[in-house]
């Protein structure tokens, strides 16, 4: 996908303006590719329910695209299907590179370092292929509520919550649960029993509540080239040559591999006649060529 947002502005007196809101990145997408026969796709892709599978269904479906621990701390929310049950039996989380395979197999995506909540309050995980429940008395979640989850995929620690209230705070609070690690994780979406499942929640147009500071939305995406706000004053007037009043930038190389600019301003004033005035110009630029 490739953004280009430009908006130019002239003033007529000077003052800041707000950049427009805008969604860098894009919706993750459940793996088409890795989708048991059981389930049904829908929502392009961001929805799966069990809808041919039956009772105790213990296959899965992932992302598509992975966290990587280079990725930073994501967030992302899954909306458990209004047809499902008021108390799911599934589990919804994160599944581990190394066990991602095993979505068809029937196994619960529990173990080989993955970490799920399971609707009926307690939460598995295992870094082994056997089986373990850590915690018991979590929130129970069923039809209609929206689970919150902030993944650190380099210490592999989990933070979950539901509807609106952290279980644990994903800023000053200690993870949930902490895994043995993964070079990758992918959301997991499972509807044990017929009707239940979920809509995954990647950008921040579609989320209920707000990104944790410290954590981005999990289909965010770091811009090639971004330009945070620019400022530039032009005044051609008088009898003079062309002459640079100030011109200061600033550029931080830093939020990823890219390029980012903070801000840059530029001042020009030039002699002459009534050419042209402008009291103030602002530019922002937000390009993400991918």
């Amino acid at each position: 996908m490739s953004l280009l947002m430009m908006r130019a502005a002239i003033l007529a007196q000077g003052g800041d303006a707000a950049p427009p809101p805008v969604d860098l990145g894009s919706a993750w997408e459940l793996d088409t590719t890795r989708s048991p026969a059981g389930y049904t796709l829908s929502d392009d892709n961001q929805t799966a329910v069990n809808t041919a599978g039956g009772s105790d269904y213990r296959r899965w479906v992932p992302t598509a695209d992975p966290i990587v621990p280079s990725a930073g701390r994501r967030y992302w929310e899954v909306a458990c299907a209004p047809s499902g049950a008021a108390s799911f039996d599934g589990y919804l989380g994160v599944v581990s590179a190394a066990q991602r395979e095993e979505y068809d197999v029937g196994l619960n995506p529990i173990t080989l370092g993955s970490i799920a909540w399971r609707g009926n309050g307690t939460l598995w995980s295992s870094d082994t292929a056997t089986a373990a429940q850590r915690l018991t008395g979590l929130p129970t979640f069923g039809a209609g509520d929206v689970l919150m989850f902030v993944l650190d995929p380099a210490a592999a620690s989990l933070w979950i919550g539901k509807n609106g209230v952290w279980r644990d705070d994903p800023v000053t609070g200690a993870a949930t649960w902490t895994a043995g690690g993964s070079p990758a994780f992918h959301p997991v979406i499972q509807g044990r029993n017929p009707g239940d499942g979920g809509t995954l929640r990647s950008l921040s147009s579609q989320l209920s509540y707000p990104v944790p500071p410290g954590a981005q939305p999990l289909g965010f995406r770091e811009p090639d080239l971004r330009i945070f706000q620019t400022h530039a004053w032009l005044e051609i007037g008088w009898d003079r040559s062309l002459s640079i009043a100030k011109i200061t930038a600033w550029h931080d190389l830093g939020g990823g591999a890219r390029l980012t600019a903070g801000q840059v301003a530029l001042f020009l004033e030039q002699g002459g006649g009534k050419s042209l005035t402008a009291a103030q110009s602002d530019l922002y630029i937000e390009l993400d060529p991918s």
